[in-house]
Order: structure tokens, then sequence, then C-alpha cells
């Protein structure tokens, strides 16, 4: 179920009304049991209409972690004497853990990279033995890198006495399964979101106009600027992948790449802002997601404003596992290699998105030494982190090493200069095409400047243009920032004016083809 869909509409304000029509507190015992059950109901309603036998799947990821996390602590209270100097408890604790962790991840394995496994296999492996693999096929369950990571942070929390393992196993999976931030996150920790759950939330109409603002903001940035930007982006990867890189001027793929920074950027902090919204009119605060993370200083900076949800789970429970920074310096470079590595593998099944997390490990560990020295001018730091990060994201982008080394080359065929010349200043015949347009090269532009957007005709242009103008304009007010984003920080008067500015741009500027959130693959 998109969320930028009718359909996603229709049913979030029903399940919104149905949750406040039901009173809490004294005069309804029932009232917080009917709503946190009308909530899980939802949730998986929400994710069965995708695919209603992968239900299972995360109703047994559910039902595992919920047992050994109960397991784990009724052993951390026995007494049972010791094996060889370690206490039988803590070893059958470290026995409930495994089983959680490896029915998790090798579920993960089975449904994400048992693919990846073949072709590498039969592409290093097979010549020498003479044995190709032939797996089959299982189609991706939509979210199952988001909510198995949060299901494992959980059962981790309750291993390490941070929190006590839950002994609802209702609540439990509403914990999992909350579906504003089911299939892309934030991904949460369960002390701070089960708490929230728990409670008996009464209607507040502040946060009402927080999370439709938040929610209108996620529509802007999805509507008007993502799928506008994915237009250009799409034709000119494709166009690579195709073969046809030399009929693409080096403008034209040096802007692809700036255009799906920015694209992955707005796509992916968009949706985070509709879950965000969503989950405020429950009265439930997520986590925040982005902190402008295209204004970063340095690699280092960029991940502590990127994903959030992500890099502080990879911190939390790889890197400190791993030893963190305790056990000298160069352990600490292999620990964050490792863990950028990983970070890769998870957002993709293909070595582009593990050479991207390598990327940005190698490129993380090289700034190391000069983090802390004092930055006169942090403006050259930005561009030389944005230039990094537009590189590392064309790898992303990219559908295998040979598109992008393609995409690389093509960066600097300028070819004769007749020809460039030819290329950059000829007239064309289209008029939307005349004179400097011609600067981005011919038919990927043409694409940009001439979309069909449903029922009106507005060039993706100059949605981009204004829509990138309203964006700018409300990040200076908020200074840059993402957090301060929320109503309550302005008069109401500015307030309501934002509101009205982002719903007629998405009226008027937004493209509503259907396409999808791009971390919904992941």
């Amino acid at each position: 179920m998109l969320f930028h869909s009718w359909y996603f509409i229709l049913f979030a304000v029903a399940v919104v009304g149905l949750y406040y029509a039901v009173p809490v507190g004294r005069e309804n015992a029932w009232g917080g049991k009917f709503r946190r059950i009308l909530i899980l109901v939802a949730s998986l309603y929400f994710y069965a209409v995708w695919r209603p036998e992968y239900l299972a799947l995360i109703l047994a990821t559910i039902g595992v972690d919920y047992t050994m996390a109960r397991f784990i602590e009724r052993f951390g209270r026995s007494a049972d004497g010791a094996v060889d100097g370690v206490p039988v408890a803590n070893i059958k604790r470290r026995i409930a853990l495994a089983v959680s962790l490896s029915f998790d991840l090798g579920l993960l394995f089975a449904f994400k990279y048992l693919g990846f496994f073949e072709e590498t296999w039969n592409a290093i492996v097979a010549p020498w033995m003479g044995k190709p693999l032939d797996l089959p096929k299982l189609l991706l369950p939509m979210g199952i890198s988001f909510y198995t990571f949060q299901s494992l942070s959980y059962v981790i929390d309750v291993y390490r006495g941070k929190i006590p393992a839950c002994r609802n196993i209702a609540q439990y999976a509403l914990y999992v399964t909350f579906f504003p931030q089911l299939v892309a996150g934030p991904i949460e920790r369960a002390p701070h979101l089960m708490p929230q759950l728990a409670l008996e939330h009464r209607f507040d109409l502040g946060d009402l106009q927080a999370g439709m603002f938040r929610i209108l903001q996620g529509f802007f940035k999805k509507a008007v600027l993502a799928d506008h930007l994915g237009v250009f982006v799409d034709g000119v990867f494709n166009g690579v992948a195709a073969g046809h890189v030399s009929e693409l001027s080096p403008v034209e793929l040096i802007l692809a790449g700036i255009f799906f920074t920015f694209q992955i950027y707005f796509d992916f902090s968009g949706y985070s802002d509709i879950a965000i919204g969503i989950a405020r009119i429950f009265g439930v605060r997520l986590m925040e997601n982005f902190n402008a993370p295209l204004l970063a200083t340095s690699i280092y900076d960029f991940w502590k404003r990127w994903h959030i949800s992500l890099t502080s789970w990879f911190r939390e429970y790889v890197y400190f596992s791993l030893g963190g920074s305790h056990k000298g310096r160069p352990r600490a470079i292999v620990n964050v290699l490792v863990v950028f590595f990983l970070s890769g593998l998870w957002h993709g099944a293909a070595w582009t998105f593990v050479a991207w997390g390598v990327c940005h490990g190698v490129a993380y560990v090289l700034e190391r030494p000069w983090r802390k020295l004092p930055v006169k001018y942090p403006w050259l730091g930005r561009i030389k982190t944005f230039a990094l990060v537009v590189l590392f994201f064309t790898l992303f982008r990219a559908p295998d090493f040979g598109t992008w080394l393609n995409y690389i080359v093509g960066i600097f065929n300028f070819g004769p200069f007749e020809n460039l010349a030819q290329a950059y200043i000829v007239l064309h015949g289209d008029a939307y095409l005349n004179g400097p347009l011609m600067l981005c090269g011919g038919a990927c532009v043409h694409s940009l400047f001439c979309v069909d957007n449903d029922a009106l005709h507005v060039p993706a242009a100059f949605s981009v243009l204004i829509g990138l103008l309203i964006w700018g304009i409300r990040s200076l007010v908020t200074r840059g920032g993402t957090r301060g984003c929320v109503v309550g920080d302005e008069p109401g008067a500015w307030r309501w004016t934002w509101c009205l500015v982002y719903l007629l741009a998405i009226i008027f500027l937004g493209r509503f083809s259907g396409q999808g959130f791009i971390y919904f693959q992941f």
C-alpha cells in the first residue's frame, strides 16, 4: 500500500477516526486495549495488502523473537551451576540469543541474499568446481530489512539487560508492525517506541497539526521533487545501461549524478516525514531520520545526518559489539570498515551496494586524522563532501559495475571540438530546447522539460525549480535543519501559510505516477 495513494489516505483517515472515537481512561477500561488491537490489526492489514502470504514471515519473526526474549530473561534469573567456569544460565541465554539471530538473519539471507549468493558462487567458485548452483528464486518481502533489524534490537536489548522482556505478545507485535514505519523506517528501538504504544493517548490538536504538516512536507518532497527528478535520472542511467552513453553529454551525466543524490534524499526523507507525521497524529513521536545531510562538512558528518536510525543501529549493535575504538586504532579502522561493508550489503544484494558502503568507509577512515582540526572555511568541506557523496551515489544507482564504469568514462568523453560545439551551441528544433538548454544534451533534457503530468501539462523542470525554491526558503527559515520543521515553531499565520504552499504545490506541480519509494526495495 503506497503512502502517496488515495487508498492509503482513506485507510489512514479511517484508522485515525476509529482510534479517537473510542474514549480512554477510567470511564472506559477497554478503550486502551481496543485502540492497541485496532492499530495492530490495521498494521497487519497494511502489510497483507501487498502479499498476504508474506504476512506469515513477519508473524514468525514476532513469535520467535518474543519467545527467545522471554527465555533470555528467565534464564537470567536461574542458578543452574556452571560448565568450565561459565554459568549454565549464561550459556542458555547465549543459545536463546543465537536462535533469534540465526532465525532472523537466516530469513533475511534466504529472501534477500540467496540470489546474490548464487550469482557470486557461479561467477567465482563454479568455474573451478564445475558445479553451478540453481537455487529457488524468492520474491523479496517488503520492508524485511527494516522490521528484522527492529526486532533484533529488542532481543539484544533484553540480552544486555537494558529492558525487560515484553510479556504481552500483542504489544510486542504492535512494536514490530506499527504501520507508519513498518516498511521503510525509521528503525525504532524498543525502549523508545514500546512505552509510547502502551500509553492511552488522548486527542491533541497540536499533535494533529504537527502531524499533518509533516505529512504535507513528505508528500511535497516525494511528488514535487523526487519523482520529477527521477524522470531525468532514469533517462540517463537507462541510456547508459542500454549502451547509449556516447549519445549523452558529459554535463548530462554529471547532472544525473547530482539529481539522483537529491532524488534519493527527497524520496527517503519524504517517506520519513510521512511516517513521523502519521505517528504524531496517534500521539507517538518517532525518531528523526535526517538532519540536512547534504550540508554535511565531512563523510563523518554526513553519516550523523543521513538515515540516522540505521547509522545508530550499526553503531550500537555492530560497532560497539566488535569493540569500537577501545582496542586500538588498527582494530577501530577494521571495525569501521566492517560496519560500512555491512551497511552497503544491507541496502542491496549486489556488489555495487557493497562498493558504495566500502567507499564511504574508506573516506570515513581517511578523514579521521583531520576531523578535529579547526576548519576556517566550512563551505570547502561541504563542497568536497557533496562531490564525494554524489560520486558514491552513482555506484548506488548503477545496476552493475559495467554500467557505472561506462558512466564514469562518459563524463570524460568530450569528443572532437566540433562535435562538442554542435551538441552545446547549435539550436534544436524543439521550442523547449533552443539555445542554452542544449547545454545538457538532447533526449533526457527533452524528457525533463516536456513531461505530461497526468491531467496537467507541467514541465518537470518547472516543478523542480519551483519546488527547490520552496524547499530552500523553508530550509532558510528553519536554519537548514529538518528537526525544526515542525508546526509550533512559528506563529500561526506563518505556519498555515506553509501548509497552503505545500498543498498547492502538491496539487498543481505533483507527479502522481504511482512510483514507489526507493527504499521500499530494501
